[in-house]
């Protein structure tokens, strides 16, 4: 009987000891996260900022590690670390949990403190079973200072540095979110325009984050030469959140080589007379730049839309907000040489007592635009003698939406911003206007004038041209002397009704047969639609008109004979 009992107590013992063998080496544990250099990121529960070790457990069942070892020494039994059991439920991880050990070699204060540091240099942390078998390990090389070192996913080979660290949690994707970031809008040549905080008129540089997550700009670097690394300049991160960008955001460097003022002061100026500007990380990898040419006084130069890869000068210049309104792009105007007197004996005096040749400039798009840094010339092949228009004052040379603008061509420009470099020749010749970037916006090549009659559009902004006996410099061209001196073969008659939304008929008389067209256009000249092009008799006649596509607003709609044009308004509503 005693035999019998002693027999079972060693197959329990051995069941026991299997047991535990199998509940060991089964256990799917990982040193997954850990950080060696913590100085700030993560506070301990002492109230230091110890280095730290997270164990995963990958496995399906819960695992008491009392007994197990860690060590920073892969090859010292001695000097290994045993997990204490004297409070099991401290230093138990749940299946697929994470658990915690302070490697700040105080072991005193709680079952989760090892009796070892972490060097932020390199080294090895290693994990073992209650036996001593090696149940993971990882030899690191240097860290980097309030970053970890973790697997991405949880358990796997794959390790990374985590700048968003997650101690006791699973780990978040390594990956840093795309940091998109342009140099979006700059001003070098500062007057008076903007104000900076010092009660200067610095030179700036706005950053924009087109990403979508916040970038703390702390680290980077920002120069005016492309070339010299150690010219660079980096921006302090003493206050993170001064040099914080949102996504979506703005945020502005002022460039006036004064770094002692804040940390948005930069060691360098811009120059008005064309340079650079680069923006780089941390690292010094090249994230944007831009070569730029001479810039004009207290207007900024700028992308819109904002990101994109077209510049503009901007006489509306918005510094740490979104671009709008931009100057300049054959795209983006709508600007016409819409009336111009090349002979102008005593017709219409100018300001100065004379009576100089002049040309008008209508913009027909909507919205005003500065025409400083434009070019007008005489010669369309010739860009070294384009005048380019001041900005000297911004206010005379911005035409209004819908709005005209008159330049003298007298060859005064000492008189004042409206006065060109050049006369207009009687004779005949040409008239241009170039953007700042001297793409062609309008040119009109003319013959021979008459004396104190002007040539122009109509309607303004229009193909047609007419000489014009009334002419109306700075104001809308009038079509009654605008047309053949013939007397006219038909009338129009107002269209009715008007407004209208949808349908309208437009009625006309002729005295005697002959080809008519009747063709509508937009308020600044396109055509819309031509309404009729054939032959008519003698009598009233009657036409209806489809508007129902059409967007509302103001029309004109001609009649054109063999005698002369005649022309009128209508309105659309909804």
């Amino acid at each position: 009987m005693k035999k019998m009992y002693f027999y079972f107590k060693i197959v329990v013992a051995v069941a026991i000891s299997l047991t535990v063998l199998t509940s060991s080496a089964s256990a799917q544990l990982y040193i997954n996260e850990f950080m060696a250099s913590n100085d700030g990121a993560f506070p301990g529960p002492q109230g230091d900022n110890p280095d730290w070790i997270e164990i995963y457990n990958a496995g399906a069942e819960a695992v008491m590690l009392g007994g197990y070892y860690l060590s920073d020494k892969l090859d010292d039994p001695e000097a290994m670390y045993q997990i204490p059991s004297t409070y099991p439920d401290s230093v138990t991880v749940e299946p697929g949990g994470f658990i915690l050990f302070y490697a700040n070699d105080d072991t005193a204060w709680s079952v989760l403190n090892t009796n070892f540091k972490l060097s932020g240099g390199g080294e090895n942390v290693g994990l073992w079973n209650s036996s001593m078998e090696v149940v993971d390990q990882i030899t690191y090389e240097e860290q980097t200072t309030d970053v970890s070192y973790g697997r991405y996913p949880d358990g796997t080979d794959d390790w990374f540095f985590m700048t968003n660290y997650t101690p006791g949690a699973a780990n978040q994707s390594p990956a840093p979110a795309d940091v998109v970031l342009f140099i979006n809008e700059f001003m070098a040549s500062n007057d008076f325009a903007f104000p900076g905080p010092q009660g200067d008129h610095p030179d700036w540089i706005e950053i924009y984050n087109a990403g979508m997550e916040a970038v703390m700009l702390g680290g980077y670097y920002l120069s005016d030469k492309l070339d010299e690394p150690e010219s660079m300049y980096q921006i302090p991160s003493t206050y993170p959140d001064s040099v914080t960008v949102g996504p979506g955001e703005f945020i502005l460097f002022y460039a006036n080589d004064d770094t002692a003022w804040s940390v948005l002061n930069t060691n360098f100026k811009l120059s008005g007379g064309g340079e650079h500007v680069g923006l780089w990380s941390p690292e010094q990898v090249f994230l944007d730049s831009i070569t730029y040419g001479p810039q004009i006084a207290d207007t900024s130069y700028g992308r819109y839309q904002d990101g994109t890869d077209n510049w503009y000068m901007m006489a509306d210049y918005t510094p740490g907000a979104s671009n709008t309104n931009p100057n300049v792009g054959p795209a983006d105007v709508m600007l016409y040489i819409n009336e111009f007197m090349a002979s102008n004996d005593f017709a219409y005096p100018g300001p100065q007592g004379d009576h100089p040749d002049w040309i008008e400039i209508y913009n027909a798009g909507d919205e005003a635009v500065m025409l400083g840094g434009y070019y007008l010339s005489d010669k369309l092949d010739v860009p070294e003698d384009m005048y380019q228009i001041p900005s000297t004052y911004p206010d005379s040379v911005t035409v209004e939406a819908g709005g005209f603008i008159v330049f003298y061509a007298n060859d005064d420009t000492a008189w004042s911003v409206l006065n060109t470099n050049f006369k207009l020749s009687g004779g005949g010749e040409h008239v241009g206007l170039w953007s700042p970037e001297q793409v062609l916006l309008d040119s009109i090549t003319y013959g021979p004038q008459i004396a104190d009659t002007s040539y122009g559009r109509f309607p303004d902004g229009s193909q047609f041209w007419y000489m014009m006996p009334d002419f109306t410099p700075g104001e809308a061209n009038r079509y009654v002397d605008a047309v053949n001196e013939l007397e006219m073969n038909a009338s129009l008659k107002q269209n009715y009704p008007n407004p209208f939304s949808s349908f309208t008929n437009i009625e006309f008389n002729l005295n005697e047969p002959d080809h008519i067209t009747i063709t509508v256009y937009t308020i600044s000249g396109s055509i819309v639609s031509v309404l009729a092009d054939q032959h008519y008799n003698t009598g009233n006649h009657s036409i209806q008109w489809s508007a129902s596509e059409l967007p509302s607003g103001y029309y004109l709609y001609s009649i054109q004979t063999s005698t002369g044009t005649d022309i009128k308004k209508a309105s659309i509503i909804r």
